[in-house]
């Protein structure tokens, strides 16, 4: 008797049969009763294409086990690598809990040295931990590597070799190979079944296809199955391809099924309960599909038969549709003569029917020329349906044929565009103008729109211009102007904000964008007060530097340069002389503080630079005034005098200016 063997799906070895892992490849066969077997004996399965798979991380090169317990030597021949004895050679592996790796280590150096644990091309699901280990010389210690799986690797069960590299700190490059073989045990729920759709229904048919759907993603070793579906009557017949299947695990496949039920009479519905199995030794998944059949009542047997083709008249912006008047007499014994007409209800259509006078043979299907037009207008982007019948009659019996006339007509292309402005918010300073970008959005119309483009300002004074003022935009396109704002500016340091409201009209509709155009002033008072304050003070400051000829005596004396207050009078006991000098010098100091003492103004609010302006001009003005009265002087204009009342003045106003609005 021939022997059953389990053949390998990753490098087709053959196995004796319940081999857990293939002898060549180590790949896991499967070893729970029902994971690969079906009926007890292995499934020749199908394996699907998959439509979904669970990320897997696929296993590392395999080393080969090591010969013996030698030290690889690549140093100089002082060094030495550790002892080990006595090493665990197979570990299990499920995911979330560690494996351990102990072994004995001796530590054959002549100083203390610690323990290094590598391993060689570890797959990448794999996660390898030593425990720190120091010895000292001759002494010998208890090493354990902790191995376990990476949260979140998916890996399908197999068993592989690692090879660990046990070495010595002081010695790198020396080290003793450890052979550990990793057994990834299978785990996982079993597979589960859907089918899709759920729910079918079937009108005059007796097949139907639907897709199996079987979820093995939770599960890291494959799983065979054997399809099979059943209904309570028993009368359905089912089919799959593949009908059985193997699921590779971490992974969800997609299987067609197709069955075939029997038919109600006709005018009945029926509804059964579908149940699809997935079987194999494990157990059993099952879903389960709903279908309702629903059949056709016979048609009643008519001597003639009249109907429309099309039935349904659908136009869009024209008026008027042709179609077809079919008289069936297939069923007929004998020559039909008839009449055709055309019937509207509302009155709103013309019905032509070419010829008017149908003769119809028996086993045959005649057919007429019919012409229908609508005679009431349609709005724009409205739609109208308006019924009508065709009516055969043969002196007897009339047979009447249904249909009805669908017009539509596009909206004006301005109901589906749009205006937009651009900036929405436009600010400028010291300026009458300003520019906008105007668009007419017509990429949602299917005809061309031209508009005309006018806006208003909410304080009526601005004037706006187009340019183009009419923008024609082509369907599924954009048009483009240019809008030139000309407004009076606001006073100085204020704003003014002009709320603008553009339309585009086509004479049918219009719409609307708001913009805003806001105009700023610059307020020019502070540099202007600063310049007219530091200026009144420098033409003070100046005026008193220099000559003041403007007051002479009547013996030509000239009281200026020397002595402006030498009109006063003569001082006891001082000479005259010094008392002009004196005088002068102190009128002179004075109206230098005065000066300084405007310039200074310019930082606060004006009112010690209007102060230090009036008493200047007063100073001067008492002085000229003294020296006419006192000394008898004659007035006569020179710069100074006049450099100082033109300083006062000048400062004076721009203090004022430094006023709070």
């Amino acid at each position: 008797m021939a022997t059953v063997e389990d053949v390998c799906e990753s490098c087709g070895a053959a196995n004796p049969q319940g081999t857990a892992f293939c002898r060549a490849c180590d790949a896991y066969l499967g070893w729970d009763t029902g994971a690969t077997t079906i009926g007890g004996h292995p499934a020749d399965a199908t394996v699907p294409e998959t439509v979904e798979a669970v990320a897997t991380t696929a296993p590392g090169p395999a080393p080969g086990p090591a010969e013996g317990t030698t030290a690889v030597r690549t140093t100089t021949a002082d060094a030495r690598a550790p002892e080990v004895h006595s090493a665990t050679a197979d570990v299990t592996l499920v995911p979330e809990q560690a494996a351990t790796v102990t072994a004995r280590v001796s530590n054959r150096s002549s100083v203390v040295d610690g323990v290094v644990v590598e391993a060689e091309e570890p797959p990448d699901w794999l996660d390898v931990s030593p425990a720190p280990l120091r010895l000292m010389p001759g002494d010998e210690g208890t090493l354990e590597v902790v191995l376990r799986i990476r949260d979140g690797a998916h890996v399908p069960a197999q068993r592989l070799t690692v090879l660990l590299h046990v070495g010595a700190e002081s010695a790198p490059d020396l080290h003793v190979p450890v052979p550990v073989t990793l057994t990834v045990a299978p785990h996982g729920p079993p597979a589960t079944l859907d089918v899709q759709p759920r729910l079918l229904r079937l009108t005059d048919e007796a097949r139907a296809r639907f897709v199996v759907r079987i979820d093995n993603r939770r599960a890291n070793y494959p799983q065979s199955f054997e399809l099979s579906g059943t209904d309570p009557e028993g009368v359905v017949r089912f089919g799959f391809v593949p009908r059985v299947v193997q699921v590779p695990a971490g992974r969800l496949v997609e299987v067609r099924g197709h069955f075939m039920a029997p038919t109600p009479a006709p005018g009945q519905d029926a509804t059964r309960q579908l149940t699809v199995s997935a079987t194999n030794d494990g157990g059993e998944a099952t879903a389960t599909l709903t279908l309702v059949q629903h059949t056709s009542p016979e048609p009643e047997a008519v001597p003639v038969g009249v109907s429309l083709a099309p039935r349904e008249l659908r136009v869009t912006n024209a008026f008027a549709a042709e179609f077809e008047v079919h008289v069936d007499n297939r069923r007929g014994r004998q020559v039909v003569d008839l009449a055709l007409g055309g019937r509207d209800p509302a009155r709103a259509l013309v019905v032509s029917l070419v010829p008017q006078q149908l003769r119809v043979p028996p086993g045959e299907v005649a057919v007429a020329r019919g012409h229908v037009r609508l005679t009431e207008a349609v709005p724009r982007g409205r739609t109208v349906v308006r019924p009508f019948s065709v009516v055969a009659g043969d002196g007897v019996t009339e047979h009447e044929a249904p249909g009805s006339l669908e017009v539509t007509t596009t909206p004006s292309p301005i109901t589906t565009a749009g205006l937009e402005v651009t900036p929405r918010h436009l600010t400028r300073t010291d300026t009458r103008r300003g520019s906008f970008a105007v668009a007419v959005d017509n990429t949602a119309g299917q005809e061309p729109l031209a508009v005309r483009l006018t806006a208003v300002d909410s304080h009526g004074t601005a004037h706006v211009t187009f340019t183009p003022p009419v923008v024609t935009a082509p369907p599924g396109g954009v048009g483009q102007a240019r809008m030139s704002v000309d407004a009076p500016p606001p006073p100085g340091g204020e704003s003014v904000t002009r709320d603008l409201e553009v339309t585009a009209s086509d004479g049918e509709g219009r719409l609307l964008a708001q913009a805003a155009f806001t105009q700023v002033a610059s307020d020019r008072r502070p540099l202007l007060r600063t310049l007219l304050v530091l200026g009144g003070a420098a033409l003070v400051l100046l005026g008193t530097l220099l000559p003041w000829d403007l007051l002479t005596t009547a013996d030509g004396l000239t009281i200026v340069g020397t002595a402006p207050l030498d009109a006063l009078g003569e001082v006891p006991n001082v000479s005259e002389d010094a008392v002009v000098h004196l005088v002068a010098a102190a009128a002179r100091v004075l109206l230098v503080l005065l000066a300084v003492a405007m310039a200074f103004g310019v930082t606060g609010k004006g009112s010690l630079t209007r102060k230090s302006a009036l008493l200047v001009v007063v100073l001067s003005v008492a002085y000229v005034i003294a020296a006419v009265v006192v000394r008898g002087a004659v007035l006569t204009l020179a710069p100074g005098l006049l450099l100082v009342w033109a300083g006062a003045v000048a400062g004076y106003v721009g203090g004022v200016l430094a006023r709070p609005a």
